[in-house]
């Protein structure tokens, strides 16, 4: 006997590959129905079929859901069947629901990291590669509901290929993943000098890796916000930033290429190593090791170091230049001054701080600074809570 459900789905379910998951699991259930986004943090779902396939469908919804999705509330109500004779994404509304859960930006996952390595795949190299699993959301984003069209990507429309798999239900990281691009139609990134020249780089990256590796201090601009990027194991040359950056003691962060690399460096405990691979990728003080080569001007005085991996394309593939595959990442920003997140900006504030800048043409809509967290008696506790949370 035919059934049919309503279902009002609450959580981080935007951003996240949520309704193309639904779609597939209503097709592969033979499920008739819709999914829509209601706005805010709402999507409902409506399905009509035999009742044990609906009910193996909602018992996938919280076993099989995307990695980074989050469901708060499930509401099932039975309905009377409307006869749908297939199953589809609506159109979002633009209406507010009861509630506003913004997606958060995601670190760059595995796969996204395999693909721009893969020197057979279209995305290699390609810095601004990410999936419905990952990349830029809240720092990109004009409104809600998060689709494309109210993003900063919308200035970039897809390719074939890329409209292609925004349509196919068979692909599951980037069917109707809304900040999906590639080297043919997606973000562009340049290498310019201090005062915003342009200077002529087939590999930016490489070359700012290299320039890095000479010696020079770095703006790169990244997900929310501009980073100042240079060698940590320089006595001399950490000492300069300080000095440019009017900062004689704050400690600066560090990224790291990956827990390898991490582990070289610093002691991390299973705690530290498994909130570094999070999805939100904050910075982490861990114990630095007594034989690390890190300066002692980078964190002067104390016996912990504020470690980070990559969270987007843009990071991995320079620390995959750099000779130390761990380099000072710290904020670009004046003393006293919020994180600089635009181009223009950057070259008038910082340039007497960097020697370089790599740049973007994706803007930058909110930004957003690193979180910083600490293990105290093995509970996480924030020191600043922002990107990814």
């Amino acid at each position: 006997m035919k059934k049919a459900v309503k279902i009002t789905v609450i959580g981080i379910v935007q951003g996240v590959g949520f309704r193309p998951f639904v779609y597939r699991e209503a097709i592969r259930y033979n499920l008739k129905g819709y999914v829509i986004n209601r706005g805010g943090s709402e999507v409902e779902i409506w399905i009509e079929g035999k009742e044990e396939n609906i009910r193996k469908f909602l018992d996938t919804l919280e076993k099989e859901k995307p990695p980074p999705s989050l469901l708060l509330s499930v509401e099932v109500s039975e309905v009377f069947p409307r006869n749908y004779n297939k199953f589809l994404i609506r159109k979002s509304e633009k209406a507010l629901s009861r509630y506003s859960m913004i997606p958060p930006d995601i670190g760059i996952c595995g796969k996204c990291i395999q693909e721009i390595r893969d020197i057979t795949s279209r995305w290699y190299d390609y810095p601004f590669n990410s999936c419905a699993w990952c990349g830029p959301r809240f720092s990109i984003m004009y409104g809600i509901p998060y689709d494309r069209e109210n993003t900063s990507m919308r200035y970039f429309p897809l390719c074939y290929r890329c409209r292609s798999e925004y349509n196919d239900p068979k692909n599951d990281r980037r069917f109707h993943a809304q900040g999906i691009s590639c080297p043919e139609c997606g973000p562009r990134l340049w290498l310019t000098d201090k005062n915003g020249n342009r200077i002529d780089a087939d590999d930016p990256l490489r070359e700012a890796a290299t320039l890095i590796d000479e010696g020079n201090i770095i703006g790169i601009k990244g997900l929310g916000g501009f980073h100042i990027a240079a060698l940590a194991t320089d006595d001399d040359i950490v000492l300069e930033l300080r000095r440019r950056k009017k900062r004689p003691q704050k400690p600066f962060a560090l990224m790291a290429l990956n827990v390898e690399i991490v582990q070289k460096i610093s002691t991390p405990s299973s705690n530290h190593l498994e909130v570094l691979q999070s999805f939100e990728r904050p910075i982490v003080l861990i114990p630095r090791r007594k034989d690390s080569p890190i300066s002692k001007y980078v964190a002067p005085g104390l016996n912990t170091v504020g470690i980070m991996i990559p969270y987007t394309g843009i990071h991995y593939l320079l620390l995959s230049h750099t000779k130390d595959k761990f380099l000072i990442m710290t904020s670009g920003n004046e003393k006293g001054k919020p994180l600089i997140k635009d181009n223009e900006n950057a070259i008038k504030r910082l340039k007497g701080i960097v020697d370089y800048f790599v740049l973007h043409n994706r803007v930058i809509v909110n930004r957003v600074d690193d979180s910083v967290v600490r293990f105290t008696d093995g509970k996480l506790t924030f020191l600043r809570r922002s990107r990814g949370y």
